[in-house]
């Protein structure tokens, strides 16, 4: 072997070492929580927004405009919990595309 020439190591560290793969698993850890916890977290947002409503409502009535504001219910939130299910959709797939590139994909021999 000549000088200064570099030997391709062959030694591959550990999945579990990968920020990737722990990205993948808080991603995947959330989404279970979020379809486990989803319908709670609905109500309790339903409950807060229809309370934030009536004090809207109760302003209005004191200043004498006819109340304009419509109530929230299950199917109809202001904030809904779609776009975190999407961050954390896009999370795990990225990360998982990461990992299953840097880990799993099947490489050509040099």
């Amino acid at each position: 072997m000549r000088k200064g020439a570099t030997v391709k190591s062959t030694v591959r560290r550990s999945v579990l070492e990968s920020p990737w793969y722990w990205g993948y698993v808080f991603c995947a850890a959330g989404l279970v929580g979020l379809v486990l916890l989803g319908p709670k977290v609905l109500e309790r947002q339903v409950q807060e927004e229809r309370r934030f409503q009536g004090r809207q409502r109760a302003a209005e009535q004191k200043s004498g405009v006819a109340p304009v504001t419509t109530m929230s219910t299950r199917g109809a939130t202001r904030l809904g919990l779609r776009p975190l299910f999407a961050l954390l959709i896009t999370g795990f797939l990225v990360a998982w595309s990461m990992v299953w590139w840097h880990y799993w994909r099947p490489r050509r021999e040099e």
